[in-house]
């Protein structure tokens, strides 16, 4: 990851967030990283890069049993404001919503998957 593409997406944290914390200086990642550390966060990107474009309800059953819908659309909507997954209403019919990661969501699952591979068999949960 580049410190340009860490800045951008560090100042798109910082305007998602809804409580706005006094930066202090030192990483231009830290806000990344408290966002995907919100729960089921990594979660839904892994499934959707595994899996590709999903509907909420299938998206659900990929995940694990413990996410609830609430919390699933919530984390949906954090994800595509801050330009990860994208949301596509295909409503011809009854509500039809489909849901993909972007550019940037991809990247973030390469780099999430690049973490994978640094820590030890063991600490991977």
């Amino acid at each position: 990851m580049t410190i340009s593409y860490a800045r951008d997406t560090a100042s798109k944290m910082a305007d998602t967030e809804q409580k706005q914390e006094p930066q202090a200086e030192g990483c231009l990642v830290d806000p990344l990283l408290k966002f995907f550390a919100q729960e089921w966060m990594s979660h839904i990107v892994f499934t959707l890069a595994r899996h590709g474009t999903l509907r909420f309800g299938a998206l659900r059953r990929h995940l694990p049993a413990g996410v609830s819908a609430r919390i699933l659309s919530a984390r949906l909507k954090a994800l595509e404001s801050a330009g990860y997954v994208e949301r596509r209403d295909l409503s011809e019919r009854v509500l039809h919503v489909e849901y993909s990661l972007t550019t940037e969501g991809r990247a973030i699952d390469a780099a999430l998957s690049a973490g994978e591979t640094l820590m030890s068999p063991d600490e991977v949960s």
